[in-house]
C-alpha cells in the first residue's frame, strides 16, 4: 500500500474512532432518556465498530444474508468456486456461519465474527488464476437464515450484519416480500444502501416473460423501504446465471479497499441519525432568555400591572393614604394553567421520554403557590404622601391670598386715587401669582414623576420576586435535562458531519 493510501487509512481510522467515542458519550449521557432498544442497538454497533477498528480494515467482508430456502449456501459455493457450504435438500437451513477467505490471515477477524474453525476455508490465490488473485483479502460469509425459528440464529445475523463491508441479500421468487426481511432489516438499513446488493436467486424457475415484472416488483418493495437506488440482480446459483457479474461487484469492492471504511461510516452515520432523531431541533435549552416573558404572565395573573397603575394614579393625585395594598398570589387553578402551558410549550418538540422526565422534575403547583406567596409578601408597595409635596399647597395658598389682598387694595386705590404704593403692590401681586403658578406646576410634575417611579418599582420588584420563583421551581429542576438534550444533539450533528461524504 502506498504512503498516500496509508495516510488516508489512518485519517479514516481517526475519524471513526472519534465518531465511536462521541457516540459512546452520547449514549451514556442519554441512558435515562433514550429508548432502551436504541441504547442496546447503539452499544452493539459501537462495540463492534471499536473491535473492528482494532482488528484493522485491510480485509473486505462480504456477507450473504437471506431467509430459509433462498439459496444462500448455493450462492456462497458458486461465488467461492468450492463445494463447502451446506446445501440442504429436505430443509435447506443454514445453522452456522461459514467463511471463505482469499489468501490472507483472517483468524482474528473470524474469531471476532464468531465463525467456528471447522466452518472456515481458505483459497490460496497463488494456485488460482488472476480471476481469484483479484479477490485477495476477501472474506465471504454465509450467514444463518434470518427467519430461522431458532432465536440464536437470528442473534448471529443481527450481530454480524452491522459489521460487514458489503451485504448481499439473497431473496427468492416465493419469499422476496417476506415481512420480517423488510420490516426488521431492510427498512432499518437505508443509510447502508451504498454497500448493499439484492440478488434475486432461482430466476431459472421463472418464465422469461415474467422476469421483468418480478424484478420490478422487488425494486418497488425496496423503494418503499427507502432503498430505491439499490440494484436488484437476477441470479441462479444452480445454472450460474448472474454469478460472474456478482463476483465482479465483489472484486470491485475488494480492489477499492474503501468499502470497509464506507460500511463503517454508514453504520456510524445511521446510529448518529437515530440518536439525532431523539433530540430534534426547536427545543429551548437556554431558559434564561425567556425568564422575563414567563414572569410577565405571572405578574398579570397576580394583578401587578393594575396595582402599579393604581399606585401611579393615587400618587399623582397625592391621594395614597391609608393602608397600602399588597400583591396578590394567583389561585392554584390559575397557577396550574400557567405551569401546564409553559410545560406544553417547552416539551412540544421533545420525544416522549424527554417530555416525561421534564414534567416529572418540574416543581408542583403547590410549590409554585407557596414560593410565590413567600416572595410576593416581601414586595413593598410604595405608598403615602410624596416627601415635600405637602409644603407646596401652603405656599401656593399664601401666594394666592396675597394676590387677593393686593387686588382689594388696588380696588380701593382705584377709588381713592392712583398712588405709587398701589403700583408696587400690583407688581408684587403679579410676581406672587406667577410664583404660585410655577410652584403648583412643579408640584404636579413631581407627583406624576413620583407616581411613575413608584409604579415602575412595584413592577420591577414583583418581576424580580416572581423571576426567582420561576428559576427555582420551574427552570432549575429541568436545566440538567435540557443541557443533556442539547449536548447529545450537538454530538449527533458532529458525527453526522464527520461521516457524510
Amino acid at each position: 500500500m502506498n504512503t498516500t493510501s496509508t495516510t488516508g487509512q489512518v485519517t479514516e481510522t481517526k475519524r471513526y474512532l472519534d465518531s465511536v467515542e462521541q457516540l459512546e458519550h452520547a449514549l451514556e449521557l442519554g441512558k435515562r432518556y433514550l429508548p432502551i432498544e436504541l441504547l442496546k442497538q447503539g452499544r452493539q454497533v459501537l462495540i463492534a465498530a471499536r473491535q473492528r477498528l482494532e482488528l484493522g480494515v485491510e480485509h473486505t467482508i462480504v456477507a450473504l444474508a437471506g431467509g430459509t430456502g433462498s439459496g444462500k449456501s448455493s450462492t456462497f459455493n458458486a461465488l467461492a468456486g468450492l463445494e463447502f457450504a451446506d446445501v440442504g435438500v429436505k430443509r435447506p437451513t443454514t445453522v452456522r456461519t461459514a467463511a471463505c477467505t482469499w489468501d490472507s490471515d483472517a483468524s482474528a477477524l473470524l474469531d471476532w465474527i464468531g465463525v467456528d474453525n471447522d466452518r472456515r476455508i481458505s483459497r490460496d490465490t497463488v494456485l488460482d488464476g488472476d480471476d481469484q488473485k483479484a479477490l485477495k483479502g476477501l472474506i465471504l460469509l454465509d450467514l444463518p437464515d434470518h427467519d430461522s425459528i431458532a432465536e440464536h440464529h437470528r442473534d448471529i445475523v443481527n450481530k454480524v450484519v452491522p459489521l460487514v463491508d458489503v451485504l448481499i441479500w439473497i431473496v427468492d421468487p416465493q419469499k422476496y416480500a417476506d415481512h420480517t426481511l423488510h420490516a426488521d432489516y431492510l427498512r432499518k438499513m437505508a443509510d447502508a444502501r451504498a454497500s448493499m446488493i439484492v440478488a434475486l436467486n432461482q430466476v431459472d424457475t421463472v418464465k422469461p416473460a415474467q422476469r421483468d415484472e418480478l424484478l420490478w416488483d422487488v425494486a418497488k418493495l425496496l423503494s418503499e423501504d427507502g432503498l430505491d437506488d439499490v440494484e436488484v440482480r437476477p441470479i441462479s446459483a444452480k445454472t450460474g446465471e448472474g454469478i460472474a457479474a456478482l463476483r465482479d461487484e465483489i472484486r470491485i469492492a475488494v480492489a477499492g479497499r474503501s468499502m470497509a471504511s464506507r460500511r463503517m461510516g454508514d453504520e456510524l452515520l445511521r446510529l448518529a441519525r437515530l440518536v439525532n432523531d431523539q433530540v430534534p431541533g426547536g427545543v429551548v435549552t437556554d431558559l434564561s432568555a425567556s425568564r422575563r416573558s414567563e414572569a410577565d404572565r405571572y405578574l398579570v395573573a397576580a394583578g401587578v400591572p393594575a396595582l402599579a397603575d393604581e399606585v401611579n394614579e393615587r400618587t399623582a393625585r397625592n391621594a395614597s393614604t391609608g393602608a397600602p395594598p399588597s400583591v396578590q398570589v394567583p389561585s392554584e387553578t390559575t397557577l396550574s394553567g400557567l405551569r401546564n402551558r409553559w410545560l406544553d410549550r417547552l416539551t412540544d418538540p421533545m420525544r416522549s421520554q424527554w417530555a416525561k422526565r421534564v414534567r416529572e422534575r418540574t416543581g408542583s403547583v403547590e410549590e409554585l403557590s407557596n414560593s410565590l406567596r413567600s416572595a410576593l409578601t416581601q414586595v413593598e408597595v410604595p405608598w403615602g404622601p410624596v416627601p415635600g409635596a405637602s409644603v407646596v399647597p401652603a405656599v401656593v395658598s399664601f401666594a394666592l391670598g396675597f394676590v387677593c389682598v393686593v387686588v382689594g387694595i388696588l380696588g380701593f386705590a382705584g377709588v381713592v386715587g392712583n398712588t405709587s404704593f398701589g403700583q408696587v403692590l400690583f407688581g408684587a401681586a403679579i410676581l406672587c401669582g406667577l410664583g404660585g403658578y410655577a410652584l403648583l406646576r412643579r408640584r404636579v410634575t413631581r407627583l406624576r414623576h413620583a407616581g411613575r417611579e413608584r409604579a415602575e418599582q412595584v413592577r420591577e420588584d414583583a418581576a424580580e420576586a416572581v423571576g426567582k420563583v420561576i428559576d427555582g421551581v420551574l427552570f432549575a429542576p429541568v436545566s440538567e435535562i435540557l443541557e443533556t438534550h442539547d449536548r447529545i444533539s450537538k454530538i449527533a450533528d458532529h458525527v453526522i458531519g464527520l461521516n457524510i461524504r
